[in-house]
């Protein structure tokens, strides 16, 4: 299982079947929140999906996936014989002071073994604390050194403020607009694509460090 630490008050997981109630308690009361901009198909709508949701992701983090097959049985069968596709996304919970707030994924592009994609979602009452922007900044250090990853990248709504705020924030790019390229359920937006390479992050971290 993956786990960072991002400072002392946050920190990144991977969701396991044991967070399965917390997972869907913040769900519950986030939903307003998060509906205009994340479609309810990707999120648990039940207690039961939660379960089997946390069960793929702790599936998904395993680097031999027969090792589901052999020491998690019990998990195995609830998911009706899951087994991992390749390069499965990584899906962290984000903690904060030992509480889950949210959840970030890192997936890589289908097209580009080398490109990673962010996605994430913050409860309301956490939001304006810099979370996902620290959770982020750690987690491209981390894809950089260990995954090899060159480009990233991160899309939304053009509405969505708060998350294109933290594309900004990091430095990202704004390298396209598709219009109607963003439709969550009845929700159609333009879609606000931000990239930046690994070469433009590690520059900026340096500067960072050299003005300080």
């Amino acid at each position: 299982m993956f786990n960072l630490i991002i400072d002392k008050e946050i920190s990144l997981r991977t969701l396991h079947p044991d967070d399965a109630d917390d997972l869907f308690k913040v769900l519950e009361q986030n939903r307003a929140h998060l509906r205009p901009w994340i479609d309810p198909s990707a999120l648990p709508q039940t207690a039961k999906a939660a379960r089997r949701y946390t069960i793929e992701c702790f599936f998904n983090s395993l680097h031999d996936p027969m090792e589901a097959m052999i020491h998690y049985d019990d998990y195995f069968q609830e998911l009706e014989h899951y087994f991992p596709g390749p390069n499965p996304p990584m899906e962290m919970g984000i903690w904060g002071k030992g509480q889950l707030v949210g959840a970030i994924t890192l997936s890589r592009l289908t097209d580009s073994y080398t490109a990673a994609e962010f996605g994430y979602w913050l409860a309301a009452a956490k939001e304006r604390k810099g979370i996902v922007t620290r959770c982020i900044s750690a987690l491209m250090d981390y894809a950089i050194d260990i995954m090899k990853i060159e480009r990233f990248v991160i899309g939304c709504a053009v509405d969505n403020q708060r998350s294109r705020l933290v594309a900004e924030r990091l430095g990202y790019r704004l390298q396209a607009t598709i219009p109607h390229g963003e439709v969550v359920g009845e929700f159609i937006y333009d879609r606000a694509v931000y990239g930046m390479r690994s070469t433009a992050w590690r520059e900026r971290k340096k500067a960072d460090v050299q003005n300080t």
